[in-house]
């Protein structure tokens, strides 16, 4: 076994050790005993008269046979360990995403939380840039080598899902990674080996041909998506974060590469009844690219958990159309699909828990 790092909870209080301690596989916080309830919790459920819907989870302990919900920033108060009475690692919920052991997140233990939750799942990643890929060759079977540019990398799911995407004769060579965060710059360069990445805001990149030294044939990218979340505000491109998809573009059109690959939240599709997402897509058609998107769950394609992201593939008119990848998994296997991976088996093999020291520096 590789060494297992970011392995990491955090101590809680009393009553939030409590509630953990009565929650049984699968119960949320309102399968508790009343008095253990969160405040604001109580008073969604029986004060607020403006509520629709059900109340937010606020808690849930993970069934160890089934995938996960989806992963967050904040699901390390929230996803409680399947058997243990104590919130899930930071390494857990990596393997929730599909990182390999190896990969070592550098940072405060909130900024890794963050980079976590914030990823792309990385066999949902692999999957689709392994379909690119396929086309790419079939069209120039001449090439073994495609070049690649990550933009708003992040900790690198999309990153991993590229380095992972191979055929017997083609990958992809991922010449330069961009995003703003510095600790997640940080991990890109620990587990890259300092692969040319930027750490700098996109905004100020004004000339985006100056990254490159030869023709690209792939940008790939997944902006941040909190302004079109169902757990943030949908306010769109209202909110500077929305804008930052419009950055994509324009490195789209100014780099010209022969395929694109955008990654957001499935709540971009109905952001004004679905016209923002429509009016995207005929930006980047103008560009001269045929556009495939559909809402896919990365669940479908062997991550052990529920997340369901729309995906937005371009190629450009002379190549014809790119696909979204067919899916591997199944809720129940046949002789096409696999069942799905569960939280049981992604969490498996691991030492015991360390909880999070203030002296802890990664």
């Amino acid at each position: 076994m590789s060494k297992i790092t970011n392995h990491y909870t955090r101590n809680v209080g009393m009553q939030v050790q409590e509630r953990i301690n009565h929650l049984g596989i699968g119960q949320k916080m309102q399968d508790l005993p009343e008095h253990l309830w969160h405040e604001s919790f109580r008073y969604y459920v029986k004060e607020d008269p403006s509520r629709q819907g059900g109340p937010n989870l606020r808690m849930i302990r993970l069934d160890p046979n089934k995938p996960s919900l989806t992963v967050t920033a904040f699901i390390f108060n929230k996803f409680v360990h399947p058997f243990e009475n104590r919130f899930i690692t930071t390494r857990e919920a990596a393997r929730l995403q599909g990182f390999p052991d190896n990969f070592e997140f550098i940072g405060s233990l909130t900024s890794i939380q963050r980079q976590i939750g914030n990823a792309v799942p990385v066999p949902l990643a692999t999957a689709i840039l392994q379909t690119i890929l396929q086309h790419a060759k079939a069209h120039h079977p001449e090439k073994s080598l495609f070049s690649a540019l990550s933009i708003f990398s992040g900790a690198g799911g999309l990153n991993l899902g590229a380095q992972q995407a191979k055929l017997p004769n083609a990958k992809w060579q991922t010449i330069a990674s961009i995003d703003i965060d510095r600790d997640a710059c940080t991990s890109l360069e620990h587990h890259f080996a300092n692969k040319n990445v930027i750490c700098q805001n996109i905004i100020d990149i004004t000339q985006p041909k100056s990254l490159m030294s030869q023709p690209l044939d792939l940008s790939y990218g997944g902006p941040p998506c909190q302004s079109f979340s169902q757990a943030g505000k949908q306010k769109g491109l209202s909110d500077p974060r929305g804008n930052l998809i419009y950055e994509f573009i324009r490195f789209l059109s100014d780099l010209n590469p022969n395929y694109f690959l955008l990654e957001n939240v499935k709540g971009l599709q109905g952001i004004n009844n679905g016209q923002l997402l429509h009016l995207i897509i005929d930006d980047i058609r103008k560009l001269g690219y045929n556009v495939t998107f559909g809402v896919v769950n990365a669940a479908d394609y062997g991550t052990p958990q529920l997340r369901k992201r729309i995906i937005i593939l371009g190629c450009k008119q002379d190549l014809g159309f790119v696909n979204l990848p067919l899916p591997t998994h199944a809720t129940e296997a046949n002789l096409l699909l696999q069942p799905y991976k569960t939280v049981g088996q992604a969490l498996q093999n691991l030492p015991p828990a360390l909880v999070w020291q203030k002296t802890t520096t990664k």
